[in-house]
């Protein structure tokens, strides 16, 4: 399970990220051609790949898209196998995003290896920060100026145009590839701001390992906190209303519904 810890209105929470197309299919099965912590695209296996010899992060969605380039369908990944047992369980996934740059990827290959990594009956969570996998890099100051500028001064039909002028065109291109992932707010972990400052105060004298890693755990929220602010502040630029993408499993919850009733009711109509 990828966690993302983030600083929100003074809380902290953790979120769990995975990519939204993700389906499991099936649950404790071996199948006879394949190996656990597999990917397979048209029937092209990762382990048989040059990309399973990478050191690169990035090495799993390259390889997805290098076997997708004459038939583009949806892939599967197989879990580890379970303890003491031969069997594991089977995702199914669509096509990955077009790729905006070096640093998202890494984020997509890192929700591919998650779930190559998964245990079946067994939750482990694994701490993703924004900032070290590089994407706060290509959102800098000096390009939102230009995005805003744009986007005030331009009717809309001119903004493609404009934004690839200008060498922001990217901006957009993050929000679209960040909307394929699935940001649900962990229930029962979120804590206040406050307390884990007291604790960490408490624990700076003795400087234990345990404070180092509540420290680092900290910092990564806030820096996890101010890329995701950057995020919403360009999509509130070109949308007119912030990002929306971390909810609580309630807010979840009523979308699915929502988006149900609203297909039934097409249907009827």
């Amino acid at each position: 399970m990828l966690i993302l810890p983030i600083v929100n209105k003074n809380r902290v929470m953790n979120v769990h990220i995975k990519i939204k197309s993700a389906e499991k299919i099936r649950t404790g099965i071996c199948f006879s051609d394949a190996k656990e912590s597999e990917i397979i695209v048209n029937r092209e296996k990762f382990s048989n790949s040059i990309f399973s010899n990478s050191k690169e992060i990035s090495a799993p969605v390259e390889f997805v898209r290098s076997k997708s380039l004459l038939y583009p369908r949806n892939y599967l990944i197989t879990t580890k196998e379970a303890a003491s047992s031969t069997l594991y369980d089977v995702y199914q996934v669509s096509q990955p995003p077009r790729k905006v740059n070096d640093s998202l990827d890494k984020l997509y290959s890192c929700a591919l290896t998650d779930m190559r990594k998964e245990i079946p009956g067994h939750n482990k969570g694994r701490y993703i920060s924004l900032q070290k996998l590089g994407i706060g890099e290509h959102l800098t100051d000096e390009k939102i100026a230009k995005l805003q500028r744009i986007v005030k001064e331009h009717d809309a039909s001119e903004w493609p145009t404009l934004f690839k002028q200008e060498n922001i065109a990217d901006l957009k291109e993050t929000l679209d590839f960040i909307n394929t992932f699935e940001c649900t707010v962990v229930s029962d972990t979120t804590i206040p701001e406050a307390s884990l400052q007291d604790v960490l105060k408490s624990l700076q004298v003795i400087n234990t390992k345990d404070y180092r890693n509540l420290q680092n755990y900290y910092s990564m929220a806030k820096s996890n906190r101010d890329i995701y602010s950057k995020m919403s502040f360009i999509n509130k630029i070109i949308y007119d209303e912030p990002l929306s993408l971390i909810q609580s499993s309630k807010q979840r919850q009523k979308q699915l519904v929502k988006v149900k009733e609203e297909s039934e009711y097409k249907n009827v109509a």
